[in-house]
Parts: structure tokens; C-alpha cells; sequence
């Protein structure tokens, strides 16, 4: 190739000393776009694939720590892991069943660091996926969590009916007119919990908890589960269907506690002794979880739902659960004032978080629950934050916990503002909406 050839060279062969105005262009561009497409090529994650992990053996399913004592029968709800009574496991593994955040590779095994060693999809009907955990106004209002799962009575036997007189002739029905606006309702899902159990290390289980907050918040529970089929097709001959045989995993649930009265009640049982002194009402409520007014008022951020979807798509959940999950209405800011609120919820509040929990993670014993004086202080920490939230922020900075349409909170805000109840008559509009 002549030099003349060479410098005019337009493909990945440009030349690397430009000799003309035309050439010096080419190579910087040339360069810019090598530099562009480093710069907005994802990086590779660090953790292996959720379809690296192989599935659960049944015979692990079998297990003396899957299955109750012998002559015991197998629990229908949820038990206590330390009242539970099993023979002696040949197995060192826990299987543990994660149904929100820990779904996700993303979380599970690259920010947790978790290597489970199998996996199973599973369905536990005792239990209900809700959203009562508490977390941080305006950036993560709640998170996943369990409650047991109400089914209906049966119904009764109806009383004799007794002979029908003649019907009335039927009315006359007016003129259809098609439905205006949104008739479009949410998904209500009434088939219980649907998750992952993953086979992990007793050191792997134990890191799980003291990243969940070192047992501040969650009980360890043993649920009753039922494997699930991975939707792979049909095939040409399928097996007869075997009813699953159901096993027991363990999970981290976080009950909700009653509300502390504000005035306890008076003893009046007679007796002489002398009453023993109670703690003030509101030093029980700082003591105390969380406990919001309303469970099912609080809307997940959109990262975290993010990462559940992301979950059960990885692991093939039941298409209906995913679509179930798909529909969930995730916490936004709407308002200025609410991305202000934020900022200033974060920057105040981040460092003692922070803080809180680097001392969980340094204190924590090998079964990854923290020592007593951190939860009190994690305690402590939540009911601060909500207390601020509840009498400070929402007042000046609008809801926290739960998507509000701009302009109704605008126009709500002109009105009410200057009579210092906007944020009373802000929850009661949406609570009876």
C-alpha cells in the first residue's frame, strides 16, 4: 500500500501518525469511538449465574432438619426454628428460603457474597408475601416481609329455603354506554408465598442473618414448603403427576407487634403489694420494632421491586406470580419537595445507618446475631427516623411512604398549606381514595 493509500485509509487500519488536516480527523474520531464503546461496555459481574446453580437433590430433602421428629405430624404454619425437634442431620447445610431481595443474583450472590451449593423453586401456602417492614422515608419506604396467611372458612350449611312466590316481570335496562377512565385493577394474589429455598453453608447462613440486621428485626422460622416444577415445555410423554412431599426450610420473618396503649392500665386486683413501676408509654415505643398505623399502606422504592422481578425472572417463577410482582406499585417522588425531602432524609440519616450496621457486622457472633446493645441502638435508630418522619418531614416535605399524584398534592398544598394541616388532610385524602 503507497503512503497515499495508507493515509487515506478509512477502516480499523487508520493510520496511527496523520499526515493531513483529514487524516488528524480520522484518528481522533477514530480513537474517541474505541474509548466510547470501552467506556459503555457493561462490566462483567463478579458472581457466577443463577443457572449455575444446580438444583436441590430430593434426597437432601430428606434430611432429619427438612422433615419433622419421628411420630411427630408435619406442621401446617409456621414453627419456631428453636422449638422445632429434629433427629440427628447427616448434612452441615441449611436450606433457606428467600422470597424478597435475596431472590436476585444481584443481591444474594454479589453484594452478600452468598454461594449457595443448590436451588429449588417452591411454594409455601402458610404464608403471604406482604410489605410491612419498615425502611427509610422517601428512598426505601418498606420492604418484604411475611405474615400468616388467612383463609377463609368454610361456609355453612344454608337454613331450607322455603317455596319462591312468582317473579316480577324484569326491568327495563337502559342504553349501554361504554365505561369511561381507568377500570383497570391490580392483580390480588390469593395463592400464598411463592420463593427460592437455596442449599447454603452454616457459615453462609449465618452472613445472611448479620446482613439482614443481625436478628433486630427477624425471627428464624421453619416453614412448611412444596417444591415447584421449573416450566421448561411439554413433553412428548409426560410422566404421571406425584403429588410434591412437602419439607421444612428456614426463613427470617418479622412479626407484627401490637401497638403499646399511651396510658397502661390500672391494676385494681385488690392487693396490698406495691404495684411494680412501668416505663413510660413512649419509652416502650422506642424500645419496641417499628410498627406502622396501617400495614399495607407503604409502597416498595422501584429499585427494590426491580430486584424481585429480576429474581423471578432468573429463577422461571410461576408466570402469574411474576406478573403478579410486574404489577405492584412502587414508592416516586412526585413533588419537588419530596426529592428535597430525600436528600436531606439520606444525608442526616445515611451516616448513623451506616454506622449502626458496620458495628452489627463487627460484633456479631458466629451464628451472625449481633450482641443486644446493637439491636437496641438499631431499634432505637428506626423509631427515631418514623418519629421525625410522622411530625417533622411529611408536614414540610409531603408523603414519604406511598406515590401521590403531583397534581392533586399541588393543589392540596395551595389550599391547606398555610392552615398547618396539609400533611393530616394529605393521609386521610389518600386513605379514602
Amino acid at each position: 500500500m503507497s503512503p497515499k493509500a495508507a493515509s487515506t485509509a478509512t477502516g480499523p487500519l487508520a493510520p496511527s501518525n496523520p499526515e493531513t488536516k483529514e487524516d488528524t480527523a480520522l484518528w481522533s474520531l477514530k480513537h474517541v469511538q474505541v474509548l466510547w464503546s470501552w467506556a459503555a461496555k457493561p462490566s462483567k459481574p463478579k458472581y457466577p449465574p443463577i443457572s449455575s446453580i444446580p438444583p436441590t437433590p430430593a434426597s437432601r430433602l430428606l434430611e432429619a432438619d427438612a422433615v419433622p421428629a419421628t411420630g411427630e405430624p408435619f406442621p401446617t404454619e409456621p414453627i419456631l426454628t428453636k422449638n422445632a425437634h429434629h433427629g440427628p442431620s447427616k448434612s452441615n447445610t441449611v436450606l433457606y428460603l428467600a422470597y424478597g431481595s435475596n431472590m436476585c443474583a444481584k443481591t444474594f450472590l454479589g453484594m452478600r457474597g452468598i454461594r449457595p451449593l443448590s436451588q429449588l423453586n417452591v411454594s409455601a401456602p402458610s404464608l403471604d408475601l406482604t410489605f410491612d417492614l419498615p425502611g427509610l422515608p422517601y428512598r426505601e419506604p418498606c420492604f418484604a416481609n411475611t405474615t400468616l396467611r388467612k383463609l377463609p372458612e368454610p361456609p355453612k350449611l344454608p337454613p331450607k329455603v322455603p317455596d319462591l312466590p312468582d317473579l316480577p316481570d324484569p326491568p327495563k335496562m337502559p342504553p349501554f354506554s361504554s365505561p369511561t377512565g381507568n377500570t383497570r385493577k391490580p392483580i390480588n394474589w390469593t395463592k400464598g408465598l411463592i420463593g427460592v429455598v437455596y442449599e447454603v453453608t452454616a457459615e453462609d447462613y449465618a452472613k445472611i442473618i448479620t446482613t439482614e440486621g443481625g436478628g433486630s428485626s427477624y425471627h428464624d422460622i421453619l416453614v412448611p414448603c412444596f417444591p415447584l416444577s421449573v416450566t421448561i415445555g411439554v413433553p412428548e410423554k409426560p410422566d404421571i403427576p406425584i403429588p410434591p412431599r412437602p419439607f421444612l426450610a428456614r426463613t427470617l420473618y418479622a412479626p407484627r407487634l401490637p401497638a403499646v396503649p399511651d396510658h397502661p392500665p390500672s391494676s385494681q386486683d385488690g392487693d396490698d403489694e406495691c404495684p411494680k413501676p412501668e416505663p413510660p408509654s413512649w419509652l416502650k415505643k422506642l424500645l419496641l420494632p417499628v410498627r406502622r398505623p396501617s400495614p399495607d399502606y407503604a409502597q416498595p422504592s422501584s429499585r427494590y421491586l426491580g430486584l424481585l422481578t429480576a429474581g423471578a425472572a432468573e429463577h422461571d417463577l410461576p408466570q402469574d406470580y411474576q406478573a403478579y410482582l410486574q404489577s405492584l406499585q412502587p414508592y416516586t417522588a412526585t413533588t419537588c419537595l419530596q426529592k428535597i425531602g430525600q436528600m436531606v432524609f439520606l444525608g442526616f440519616w445515611a451516616p448513623l445507618f451506616i454506622t449502626v450496621m458496620l458495628g452489627g457486622r463487627m460484633f456479631s457472633d458466629e451464628m451472625g446475631k449481633a450482641p443486644k446493645w446493637v439491636v437496641v441502638g438499631t431499634t432505637v435508630l428506626f423509631n427515631l427516623v418514623w418519629v421525625s418522619y410522622d411530625h417533622i418531614a411529611k408536614p414540610i416535605f409531603g408523603e414519604g411512604e406511598r406515590t401521590v399524584e403531583k397534581e392533586e398534592t399541588e393543589t392540596h398544598r395551595k389550599r391547606e398549606w398555610w392552615w398547618g394541616s396539609w400533611g393530616t388532610e394529605e393521609e386521610r385524602r389518600v386513605l379514602l381514595a
